[in-house]
């Protein structure tokens, strides 16, 4: 799992993907990218085969961990959404109290 200050999620977050073929590509890219940063010009390996922080990530690590990226972000909006209701429900009541206050509101007249 990419730690919370990874650049790829910020990236991700701030691409704002519309469409899961927007994501898929954003994985697409940046998988390529660690491939090739991997590779010296002449095509072959630049990484030490005992070190395994140099491995690149796997397409489908990048997948899972935007997947998790973009849930999180959702699971935000969503806490923001909810605290937003809650207030208004305390500030303006609920359905039934609104319903109340118009319905006398039209008895009373201009």
């Amino acid at each position: 799992m990419w730690d919370r200050n990874d650049p790829r999620r910020a990236e991700l977050i701030a691409r704002r993907p519309a469409t899961t073929d927007e994501v898929a590509a954003w994985a697409r890219d940046v998988h390529e990218a660690g491939q090739s940063s991997q590779r010296s010009p002449t095509g072959k390996s630049t990484s030490s085969t005992q070190s395994t922080t140099s491995i690149p990530p796997t397409h489908p690590e990048i997948a899972a961990n935007a997947a998790l990226a973009l849930s999180a972000v959702a699971l935000a909006l969503l806490d923001r959404q909810l605290a937003a209701q809650a207030s208004a429900f305390e500030r303006e009541g609920g359905f039934t109290e609104r319903l109340y206050r118009v319905k006398s509101e039209r008895r009373r007249g201009p």
